[in-house]
This record gives structure tokens, C-alpha cells and sequence, in this order.
């Protein structure tokens, strides 16, 4: 009698896309704080532009870790992988535009900030990831 092989309902491309997100979240802390943060605190711009900018730091920071949640519980659960590709997604999609936008408009490049190929690839994984499931 034949075995049924049990079907496994991960998603690799979730994995991949919340690993991803963690490790973009980690190099954002220790690599970005240094570089970006250190240097913005220590200028002489205006208390309130500091706090401002530290908050928007912090942000950003949070949203990595919930992108990084979002996309491991949507490797799980099939149910989450439309929302999450979408909302996560396009969220990651709106920044690498931004970058590599902003990168273009300041350095008539985008490689000086080159987080665009961060954010493009982990929003691909989870739009794929997504038409995959569907399938």
C-alpha cells in the first residue's frame, strides 16, 4: 500500500522574504544607525527636527520586524499570503520606488542608496510568493 506523502503548506518564497526583512532589519540598526543617525544627532539642526528624524528611524525599524512577522506567518498560512504580498508588498514596493527615485533625483543614481534592491527583492518574493499559492 502506497504512502501519502504529507503536503507541506510552507511557502519558501514567505521564508525567503521574511529572512530577508530581518537581515535588512539588522544592517538598518547596526550598519545604518552608525552612518546615518549618528552623524544627524550629533549636527546642529534643531532639537525638534532630531526628535523627528530619530521617531522616523525607529519607524522604519518597526515596520522591518512587522514585515519580517507578517511574512513568516503568511509562510504558514495560506490565507495570509494575498493580504500580506499586498499590504507588505506594497509597502516594500513603495520604498524601493523611493530610493531608487530619490537616489536618481540626488545623485543622478541609484546606487549611493542602493536599500531599493532590498525592498524591490523582498516585495517580489511575496508578490510571487503569493501568485504561487494561488496556483
Amino acid at each position: 500500500m502506497p504512502v501519502a506523502k504529507a503536503q507541506s503548506t510552507w511557502s519558501w518564497w514567505f521564508l525567503i522574504a521574511a529572512a530577508l526583512s530581518l537581515i535588512t532589519t539588522a544592517i538598518h540598526v547596526l550598519a545604518g544607525t552608525p552612518e546615518i543617525m549618528s552623524p544627524l544627532l550629533a549636527s546642529n539642526l534643531p532639537p525638534v527636527v532630531k526628535g523627528v528624524f530619530d521617531v522616523m528611524w525607529h519607524q522604519i525599524t518597526a515596520l522591518l520586524l512587522i514585515g519580517s512577522s507578517a511574512s513568516l506567518v503568511a509562510a504558514a498560512r495560506p490565507s495570509w499570503r494575498l493580504p500580506v504580498a499586498i499590504l507588505i508588498g506594497g509597502q516594500f514596493t513603495l520604498i524601493a520606488v523611493l530610493f531608487f527615485g530619490l537616489g536618481l533625483m540626488w545623485f543622478s543614481s541609484p546606487w549611493p542608496m542602493p536599500q531599493w534592491v532590498l525592498f524591490g527583492t523582498m516585495a517580489m518574493l511575496l508578490v510571487v510568493g503569493s501568485r504561487r499559492s494561488m496556483a
